[in-house]
């Protein structure tokens, strides 16, 4: 197997928060810095998360507050330059878009103060994207139909699901990119608890012609509904699979480990036996995290956790630990299919002696980094107070 790693690189972040070369304001420090990444962590594939397509959404700021999203631009295209410079040094690249993160209109004052945000993080400014102001009705709602997870559309709209196909293509059109790494992480309010959203009408009306039951109505059966709902990721990435297939590109996702999305979403199931088994994507990202920020690590909803969660990343409830994990549930479907498997890593302290045991499990294709940490150790030494 030929072991190698991927970054994780929020252009963005660097960009608001880095210092000196590192901030990568322009081609030739970029340059130089994924040279080093190549070089100091074995890197062959990039992540290059997007943030263009926010920048076409709608923008909320507080009295007083500016919006860092106006704020943080180059003259130059990342598009196009980030995909030339990894090729010419022998990495693919992937764009790093999001499914779960539209964002969200900004709330009322006497709520924000009350924040389930940081303060320095969304607070007091946020983003909506066109579609989501366009068409709330597919926000994923509670039982009622009245309250709404802003930012997470229902999977279940073809409508929804042609969305984002048509935003990613639309995106990737014109560029060299290799690849798209969608990533499950969402910034979003978390769910009250965990079975709070998810009653859409498709859901509804499945689940009917299933089961024979109405669940805003009466009594049915959780599994059976979380089942459904993580069945529409699966038929999303069957149908970019097909729309893909003919021009090369690789998918990756990036989840949480388990079979659970977990917070701030709730317990929808995740399919990945299926995605690995029938082919839909290159590579599975395990070990993400909605909680806190791969880059700065601050945790992102401190005061607002919600509960009812039948698995838990944040504090492993109810899953094996990732070691036995890899050799009991990842292993035997991963070895035995055509997908890459990576541990990601942003959401540790570096660790030698653990990435060296990672890496040599005969399930493991490579680790996950952040270019953040691994590029501006003087901040995160400021940020820890160290």
């Amino acid at each position: 197997m030929n072991r190698s790693n991927a970054i994780s690189v929020c252009f963005g972040d660097h960009l608001w928060f880095g210092k000196g070369e590192d901030q990568l304001k322009t081609p030739e420090s970029l340059k130089r810095r994924i040279e080093a990444w190549h070089d100091k962590l074995n890197a062959s594939i990039i992540f290059w998360r997007e943030k263009r397509s926010r920048l076409r959404g709608h923008f909320y700021a507080a009295k007083g507050y500016k919006h860092p999203f106006r704020h943080a631009k180059v003259n130059w295209d990342d598009f196009a330059i980030a995909p030339q410079i990894c090729h010419e040094n022998g990495l693919r690249i992937y764009l790093y878009v999001t499914i779960f993160d539209e964002g969200w209109p900004l709330p009322k004052k006497k709520e924000r103060e009350i924040s389930y945000h940081n303060s320095m993080h969304w607070q007091h400014v946020s983003t909506l994207s066109r579609f989501c102001k366009e068409y709330p009705e597919f926000t994923i709602h509670d039982r009622t139909g009245e309250i709404k997870q802003w930012g997470v559309l229902s999977l279940s709209y073809p409508e929804v699901r042609l969305y984002f196909i048509d935003k990613y293509l639309g995106l990737l059109n014109g560029y060299d990119f290799d690849g798209l790494f969608i990533c499950l992480r969402s910034q979003s309010k978390p769910s009250d608890f965990a079975d709070q959203y998810g009653f859409n009408e498709p859901i509804r009306k499945e689940y009917i012609v299933r089961c024979g039951k109405d669940i805003c109505k009466e009594d049915f059966d959780l599994e059976k509904w979380r089942d459904l709902q993580g069945e529409y990721l699966t038929i999303f990435l069957g149908e970019l699979r097909e729309r893909t297939k003919s021009c090369g590109f690789k998918i990756g996702i990036g989840a949480p480990r388990g079979d659970i999305i977990g917070p701030p979403l709730g317990n929808w199931r995740l399919h990945w036996r299926k995605w690995v088994t029938e082919d839909l994507i290159d590579e599975l990202i395990i070990n993400q995290s909605s909680s806190q920020c791969p880059s700065l690590w601050h945790q992102l909803w401190p005061m607002h956790r919600g509960y009812g969660y039948i698995q838990n990343y944040i504090d492993d409830y109810n899953m094996l630990k990732l070691d036995k994990q890899l050799d009991e549930e990842y292993g035997p479907i991963i070895m035995k299919n055509r997908t890459n498997l990576f541990v990601a890593r942003q959401w540790q302290q570096r660790n030698e002696e653990k990435e060296q045991e990672l890496i040599q499990h005969p399930a493991v294709n490579g680790l996950v980094f952040s270019s953040f940490r691994f590029d501006n150790p003087d901040i995160i030494k400021l940020k820890e107070g160290k």
